[in-house]
């Protein structure tokens, strides 16, 4: 079978959250586009932990969530449908059938560069008595 990859981007995007006026934190989230598009709403989540899985093996996971957590909640009432071979992932949203195909060794080049942005994060905050919490806490 013959098929086009798709451009995948993973990004680490980082924002300043703020409960009380003492309490203020850095929340850092994934957010994932296939040729410049995300596959979900604007309110939706990359399940981080799901996606990770997704990366190393098949198997049906609920990698987009609304915010809250509960992917329901957001119309995910199925999974992503994820597929190896030895040099590509397919991604097909049960949901609606679309399909993505994209070079397993580029997101996990992605992924090695957000492992190193979060280092660099962590330490610059902490420096400061910020928080940093979210994608890449436990790294």
């Amino acid at each position: 079978m013959t098929y086009q990859l798709d451009t995948v981007t993973l990004e680490l995007v980082v924002t300043a959250c703020q409960m009380e006026s003492n309490h203020i934190w850095m929340q850092g989230d994934f957010e994932i586009r296939f040729n410049g598009e995300k596959p979900c709403a604007d309110g939706d989540i990359l399940d981080a932990t799901e996606f990770l899985k997704s990366i190393e093996q098949d198997g049906e996971y609920a990698i987009f969530s609304c915010n809250c957590g509960v992917p329901q909640c957001s119309g995910w009432t199925k999974g992503i449908q994820v597929l190896h071979s030895e040099e590509s992932i397919r991604w097909t949203n049960l949901n609606n059938g679309k399909t993505w195909h994209f070079d397993k060794q580029e997101i996990k080049g992605n992924l090695n560069t957000i492992r190193d942005e979060v280092e660099i994060y962590k330490k610059f905050f902490s420096q400061k008595g910020i928080e940093y919490v979210g994608v890449g806490y436990t790294w």
